[in-house]
């Protein structure tokens, strides 16, 4: 991976250079205003001039323009708000006055319902040049060589949609061509030797420098800023300039940090140039990590604010800056995603209603269009292929099974904040009251090099995705959700090595035709191979364990990573029946297919239980592995196991290695953390377990590492390895820590049920 470090002292000086002697390389600093930003969406209806982050909205309450949810990708990047212009203007009126400091490119991503053009207007009015809109969206470009001061940019007749306005400041340059003003416009063929794309967060925009102190993860238009009530950081005002250009608010980190607090997560599209302005009281270090938590490389920061670059060249979704030491202060960060190299971009444009492609990559919404898309880029030997939607109804397995596949399967935000979902129910219905196999998988992986992310996978008739075979080795499933699956939501088995699972929520996965008794939240089991690992995942309310490592006779599933992982409540027969939620106060989740046999079986269930009364069928409907049984008899047969962490099995050896750190686990009738009959080694650094049958359970594992074991509250005493011992926190504190992750666990709990990806997420008890 290339690193590139700059140190401030050295890149003022290579500023200098450029600025004096340069006629031909720009000192450039970019401004953008995107209509998808909180502060511009919600607007709604314009009817008066409005001014957001320095730029001027001219409306009146008879020429209104509005903002409004309208998703379009241009260039790989999602775009969901636009400003319409509500038909033809001037520059007082249906116009928008963008800020300009001498020469510049203002580039403007829009479209119309048929060709329209947009004027580029200088502020005594007098038109500059045109950007041509057409039904595709696509970039427009103009180059502007005049003064400091403003542009107007208008429809010169009917509507335009206008989602992201960027001004590149390229300085003055004495060699720049006269004829860049009538360089009018960039339509969806315009020619590129390469095809980058830019976003941009200042901190004195309004929905950052509203912040203030920052005490629990906060996002602001994709960026994530971590912190915690005892690791907080602040938006504060302070002003400084950096090449013209001044900046008025900064995030203060305070001190040192990592990717869990006092750090900005930031968002990547593979290769990439991170800019960052910055300074500090004295010499520090910013850190930049990819988004596991490996360092890449650093920024030096001094006391002179200035702009430092990294160049990113990896395929990560995020990366992460934070102060290896003292207090940094970030003005400004900007992404410049390279892409592709591409002649041109007019291949964006919509081959049919379900598929498009660009150079990089094919936005599709269908199923069928999604699995040739990745057929297609598993011939072209990579690619990535990008879901867009909000539903997709799958009829069969996607099948990802080629070696050193380097293909991405990546969901597309909604406006709403939601992701798609890969709706499995058709698939499922040919598979009721019926057993299972590998084919009834939801995404079923065998090869090598695929990630899937930004994803909701539900009702497939067995595991939600799977992870199977010698072959099946570096694998990434990221930011996904899996549910309703009728086996465990994800499983990793059969030799399957070094795949990553990260920021993964798995819950109400049950497998009712064989009793419960299989569908975890998680299930690297069954001989899973070497270096998997399990970073801010979380499991609840599964039919079987939270994490399974069940190893049958010959078997071995030799290591296995947990950091930053939570479960609760899972192996509850009642969770299915719906009995669990009426006793809770809980609306009748009607996505669990128990429920929907219940429904089916009794056409009054739904409405006694919305009025308050719980009334479950008593005759016999659901067919069983054991024969044909009723709700009652299901549960007395019920399998499923109420376990959080299951390490192993009999046939787990002590060359079976786990290594836990910072998980916790609450509300399991069974274990929190149980060793079911193996003796692995194990090594456990911040864990927290309460509410549990027994919390810990874990004799008569090898220790490893045993720092900052908690617990509290179980209804049997810890088995323990000889020697070691569980620290319980004062009542006080028992008080604090139940009501924190109870809390972070609603917050994750609503988020998914509203289809938004959780992440991240941090429970702040450590």
């Amino acid at each position: 991976m290339k690193k590139l470090i700059l140190s401030i002292s050295s890149l003022i000086m290579m500023v200098i250079f450029l600025v004096c002697f340069s006629n031909n390389v720009d000192a450039s600093s970019s401004t953008s205003w995107n209509f998808k930003d909180s502060s511009f969406k919600s607007l709604g209806t314009i009817s008066s001039t409005t001014t957001i982050d320095d730029l001027t909205l001219n409306a009146t309450s008879s020429k209104t323009m509005s903002v409004k949810a309208n998703s379009v990708t241009v260039d790989s990047t999602s775009y969901t708000y636009c400003l319409a212009l509500g038909g033809s203007g001037c520059t007082s009126y249906r116009s928008i006055q963008v800020p300009v400091e001498g020469e510049s490119t203002i580039k403007v991503i829009l479209d119309a319902a048929a060709s329209r053009t947009l004027v580029v207007a200088d502020s005594n009015g007098s038109q500059l040049s045109t950007i041509s809109a057409s039904t595709t969206a696509a970039q427009g470009t103009y180059s502007y060589s005049g003064s400091s001061g403003y542009i107007y940019l208008y429809s010169s007749n009917s509507n335009i949609n206008i989602y992201k306005i960027q001004v590149d400041f390229t300085g003055d340059s004495s060699s720049s061509s006269s004829s860049s003003s009538s360089s009018s416009s960039s339509s969806s063929s315009s020619s590129s030797s390469s095809s980058t794309t830019s976003t941009s967060w200042n901190f004195k925009n309004s929905d950052f420098k509203s912040l203030g102190t920052i005490t629990s993860t906060t996002t602001v238009d994709d960026l994530t800023m971590n912190a915690t009530s005892s690791k907080y950081m602040v938006v504060k005002a302070n002003s400084v300039t950096v090449s013209d250009t001044e900046y008025t608010y900064c995030l203060s980190l305070r001190g040192a940090g990592s990717t869990s607090y006092r750090s900005v997560k930031i968002p990547v599209n593979g290769a990439s140039t991170l800019k960052v302005v910055v300074d500090a009281e004295s010499s520090r270090t910013l850190a930049i990590a990819d988004e596991d938590g490996t360092r890449l490389g650093s920024i030096s920061v001094s006391a002179t604010a200035a702009l430092a670059t990294y160049s990113y060249s990896g395929s990560g979704s995020y990366l992460y800056i934070y102060s290896t030491s003292c207090n940094i202060n970030v003005y400004k960060i900007q992404v410049d995603s390279t892409g592709s190299s591409s002649s041109s971009s007019s291949s964006s444009s919509s081959s049919s209603s379900s598929s498009s492609s660009s150079s990089s990559g094919t936005t599709v919404t269908s199923y069928s269009a999604l699995v040739s898309a990745i057929s297609s880029a598993e011939s072209a030997g990579g690619g990535t292929v990008y879901v867009s939607g909000t539903t997709i109804a799958c009829s069969g397995q996607i099948a990802l099974s080629q070696s050193s596949a380097n293909v991405v399967i990546e969901g597309i935000k909604n406006s709403d904040g939601s992701y798609p979902v890969l709706e499995f129910y058709s698939f499922l219905e040919d598979y009721i009251g019926t057993s299972t196999s590998d084919s009834a998988v939801g995404i079923r992986i065998t090869g090598s090099y695929y990630t899937v992310k930004n994803l909701i996978i539900q009702h497939a008739p067995d595991n939600g995705i799977q992870i199977k075979g010698s072959s099946a080795c570096y694998n990434t499933v990221s930011n996904c959700i899996v549910r309703y699956n009728n086996d465990a939501g994800l499983q990793v088995t059969n030799d399957a090595a070094y795949n990553t699972i990260k920021y993964v929520s798995s819950y109400r996965n049950c497998d009712i035709y064989t009793l419960g008794g299989n569908a975890d939240g998680f299930a690297p089991k069954l001989g899973a191979g070497a270096g998997n690992t399990f970073t801010y995942c979380y499991a609840w309310d599964n039919s079987d364990d939270g994490w399974d490592s069940y190893d049958k006779s010959g078997d071995l599933t030799p290591d296995i990573t947990y950091i930053n992982c939570a479960c609760w409540h899972n192996g509850d027969s009642t969770t299915f029946t719906g009995e669990w939620d009426f006793n809770e106060g809980n609306d009748l989740d009607t996505n669990m297919l128990l429920v929907k046999l219940i429904c089916a079986k009794s056409s009054s269930f739904a409405s006694n239980y919305a009025a308050g009364t719980l009334s479950l069928p008593t005759s016999s409907f659901i067919s069983t592995s054991s024969g044909t049984l009723s709700i009652s008899s299901w549960k007395s047969n019920y399998d499923g196991n109420p376990n959080g962490f299951k390490f192993g099995s009999a046939y787990s050896s002590s060359s079976c290695v786990r290594t836990v750190k910072n998980c916790v686990c609450w509300d399991h009738d069974s274990k929190g953390f149980d060793n079911n009959n193996s003796s692995c080694t194990a090594s456990f650094t911040n864990c927290m377990a309460f509410d549990n049958g027994y919390n810990y359970y874990i004799s008569p594992f090898t220790i490893t590492s045993w720092s900052g074991v908690y617990g509290f509250d179980g209804s049997n005493s810890n088995k323990l390895p000889s020697g070691y011992s569980v620290t319980t926190p004062s009542s006080s504190s028992q008080s604090t820590i139940r009501s924190t992750c109870k809390s972070t666990a609603a917050s994750i709990i609503s988020n998914c049920a509203n289809d938004i990806i959780p992440g991240a997420v941090t429970f702040d008890i450590f």
